[in-house]
């Protein structure tokens, strides 16, 4: 029997079943996430903690410092160091070299003092770009070249000169004027900051200054004496053999290390929902994210001009942790707020003493550039795993679901009869779902008076909730067959509708059926029908419909249903045919119905076939052209011949005429 459209139950596809079962797949998969999260942490970690132990013991980013040559002006100092060690008498000049020397040493410790604090290495993220820009300005260098280079004039003052030396200096007449000897000893650098190289040049004011001459002097001496003179060269790492020692480096790094130990093989594996790991991996980016932030915040405060960058720290834990986990674009923001509104106070604090207002706007609105692709990636991620999974479920729980339906189709069809045929009765049927499984159902049994009884049910619907009623009413049919075994086909089609009218009618499941029983010893046919198709009878060449005598079964009480019966005397060779409404209401592609008039006509043809069942049934599906749209159940029982009197009282009397119910 079809269901009517607005009967049809929908299980939307965010069920609390495909919830469940993604909550739980995510939260493996998150679990297993973690892990790996832990394991990219850890290795970042201790990459980072052995590039700053090869710095710091010289392996990695420390240069061999040149010394370099020493100006004229120190040269002349450090003879006048010499005659006053010796206890000389001073030359005209010595004071004043002395003095400008002393500055000149003073500036170059500004200088290197100035580098050192641009340069030093604050975090593992400093120390890998420290080792990048010194391995990508290494590789830039280009190959010295040896080009032939013209005679310098060489800047000499005499006033700094030994009294030897200077008569032996030749001053051409168009030699150019120079302003001053120290000016020669200026790095480049500090001639495009005058007032850094007035501050760090400036004499004492007793000391005058004559002009200086240029004298030409061979190739050599003149590119030693013409080059600015360089500072001992002071790396980015180097400064961490210098400021940090090792142990410091291993005990900064020892308790990250530890918290990501605790969280991957502790605290992952006591997790279970999805909820609880995304706490634990947001506790876990807290509690990292927090102690690189102290450490840098340390830094900023007490090392002057240290390129500390905790905003680039907390993008590269919110975007390492969204490559890894699973999580909606709200769940990454959860660790990263707190460490982000702890960036502000820094950076407000920083920006009332340094009066950088400008500054911190600019990086205030970049801030959700930086943090864009992580959340865009959160999203698109958590998408496709979504999709993904979805997918997934529906082809999971189809094979489930199809291997339990097969399995329901066997115990459904177990309760089924079995054909059988003897000298005096055939019974036969066919049956084909419209699915895996059906709600029509067949039940034959013979009693212990040699009576055969016949049940055929057709349940509301079809499908596996059909299937499952069939098997209610296959044990209520059981319990009132043992219990009641005189009853006839009214009764006990009268106590199945009471049954169906307290349960089942309240879960709007109702069912057409047929109960008949055939006497072989007389050929008597007792029936009663609720509300089902017709059952026709073939006898003689005639065709009888025999029409439903009331209700159908669960739709009225007790008292309207009634206890009406049919008796009728079955001849040698008659004919029934059963059937549900699958048999006519079945549509051929084009839409056209098979209908129960094209039925009545085929089962009134004259010459019969051999079995009812077999030809009615390829007969349907042939029509349908296998668009089955509803269960399918024809059935078949044939009188062969009466019992006759020899084999039940021993003589030869037949025994059509006794009880024959007419």
């Amino acid at each position: 029997m079809s269901e009517r459209s607005e009967d049809r139950i929908d299980v939307p596809l965010e069920s609390g079943a495909l919830r469940a079962e993604y909550e739980r797949e995510l939260g493996v998969w998150l679990r297993r996430r973690l892990g790996y999260l832990c394991i990219a942490y850890a290795i970042f970690q201790i990459l980072s903690v052995t590039a700053l132990l090869l710095v710091s013991s010289g392996v990695l980013g420390r240069e061999t410092p040149e010394e370099r040559p020493p100006t004229p002006i120190e040269r002349r100092a450090e003879r006048a160091e010499r005659r006053a060690d010796a206890g000389l008498a001073p030359l005209p000049g010595d004071q004043r070299a002395l003095a400008i020397a002393d500055e000149l040493r003073e500036r170059d410790e500004r200088r290197r003092q100035r580098e050192q604090g641009a340069k030093a290495v604050v975090s593992t993220l400093d120390a890998f770009s420290a080792i990048a820009r010194e391995f990508a300005s290494d590789f830039a260098k280009d190959p010295p070249r040896k080009v032939a280079q013209a005679p310098r004039m060489v800047p000499m003052d005499r006033w700094y000169l030994d009294e030897a030396q200077s008569s032996a200096v030749a001053t051409p007449a168009d030699a150019p004027i120079v302003s001053d000897a120290s000016d020669a000893t200026i790095d480049p650098e500090e001639r495009a900051n005058p007032s850094d190289l007035a501050r760090d040049t400036q004499a004492p004011a007793s000391i005058t200054r004559e002009s200086t001459l240029l004298q030409p002097t061979s190739t050599q001496d003149s590119t030693q004496v013409s080059e600015p003179p360089a500072a001992a060269p002071t790396t980015a790492i180097a400064t961490v053999a210098e400021e940090m020692p090792r142990w410091i480096l291993l005990a900064l790094s020892a308790p990250s290390l530890l918290v990501l130990a605790w969280f991957g093989l502790v605290v992952r594996r006591k997790l279970v929902t999805r909820a609880e790991l995304v706490g634990a991996a947001t506790r876990m980016i807290l509690i990292l994210g927090f102690m690189n932030f102290i450490f840098e915040t340390a830094l900023l405060l007490t090392v002057e001009g240290a390129p500390a960058t905790p905003l680039l720290s907390i993008f590269f834990w919110h975007f390492t942790a969204s490559l890894f986990l699973p999580w909606s674009w709200r769940e990454s923001l959860k660790p990263i707020a707190p460490l982000l509104a702890c960036w502000l106070l820094l950076s407000l604090g920083m920006a009332v003493k340094t009066n950088e207002w400008l500054w911190l706007g600019a990086r205030l609105l970049a801030i959700p550039a930086i943090f864009a692709p992580a959340l865009l990636l959160c999203f698109f991620r958590l998408q496709w795993h979504q999709n993904r999974f979805k997918t997934g479920f529906v082809g999971r729980r189809f094979l489930e679901m199809k291997r339990d339906v097969q399995q329901a189709r066997a115990v459904h069809e177990s309760l089924f009869p079995k054909p059988f045929s003897d000298e005096f009765l055939r019974f036969d049927f066919g049956y084909r779902p419209a699915t895996e499984i059906g709600g029509d159902f067949i039940h034959a049994w013979t009693g212990s008076d040699g009576k055969f009884h016949l049940a055929l049910i057709d349940v509301t619907g079809h499908g596996l909730a059909s299937a499952m009623s069939v098997a209610r009413i296959h044990g209520e049919i059981e319990r009132l067959r043992d219990e009641h075994p005189d009853d006839g086909p009214a009764k006990l089609l009268a106590r199945l509708n009471r049954y169906f009218h307290r349960l089942l009618a309240k879960h709007r499941l109702y069912a057409t059926g047929i109960l008949l029983t055939v006497d072989p010893r007389t050929g008597e046919l007792r029936y009663s029908n609720a509300g089902h198709p017709p059952m026709f009878l073939r006898s003689k060449g005639e065709l009888t419909e025999l029409p439903s005598t009331t209700f159908l079964l669960g739709a009225v009480d007790d008292a309207a249903f009634g206890e009406d019966e049919i008796v009728l005397q079955l001849e040698e060779r008659d004919t029934l045919i059963l059937f549900t409404d699958g048999a006519y209401d079945a549509k051929s592609p084009r839409g056209e119905r098979f209908g129960l008039e094209r039925l009545r006509d085929t089962i009134g043809r004259p010459v019969a076939p051999p079995k009812w069942t077999a030809f009615l049934m390829r007969l349907v599906e042939t029509f349908e052209a296998g668009l089955a749209e509803d269960d399918l159940l024809i059935a078949e029982v044939t009188l062969l011949k009466r019992v006759s009197v020899a084999s039940v009282t021993g003589d030869g009397e037949p025994m059509s005429l006794v009880g024959a119910g007419r």
